[in-house]
């Protein structure tokens, strides 16, 4: 049902707005192709993102996520709604996996196993975060 109010190509487009390379579109008789460049690549190079500190934009909850990493590293996405969740009692699993996969894989790795594993800082921030107060 959500596909037929057709915002998926302008969304697309305007996705891509604050960067240099664009969609491409290309509509065949019996296809539709679409070419996504990945924003990830290009730009900046290995070494760069090495050397700089941490300037993403990150949430409020993020930012919780990262201290508590830092302080209590190799937790399960449970046990770090357990530390973090005084802070906002709203705070839940999937939110912290959807901020994890999403917006925090410069930051964080998981080690282990899905079942018994956990997520620690990227050795390159683990310094930057005791600038964060």
């Amino acid at each position: 049902m959500i596909e037929n109010f057709g915002t998926g190509i302008p969304r697309t487009i305007e996705s891509y707005s604050n960067y240099n390379v664009k969609p491409e579109f290309k509509a065949t008789e019996n296809f539709f192709i679409v070419t996504l460049p990945n924003l990830n690549y290009g730009n900046n190079s290995v070494t760069d993102s090495i050397t700089d500190p941490i300037t993403d934009p990150i949430s409020n909850l993020g930012l919780e996520i990262l201290k508590c990493l830092k302080i209590f590293p190799g937790l399960n996405t449970l046990q770090i709604v357990e530390k973090i969740s005084h802070e906002d009692p709203l705070i839940t699993r999937d939110k912290v996996k959807n901020e994890l996969k999403r917006y925090l894989t410069n930051y964080v790795e998981h080690h282990g196993s899905n079942r018994n594993g956990g997520y620690y800082l990227k050795d390159r921030h683990s310094n930057e975060l005791d600038k964060v107060e």
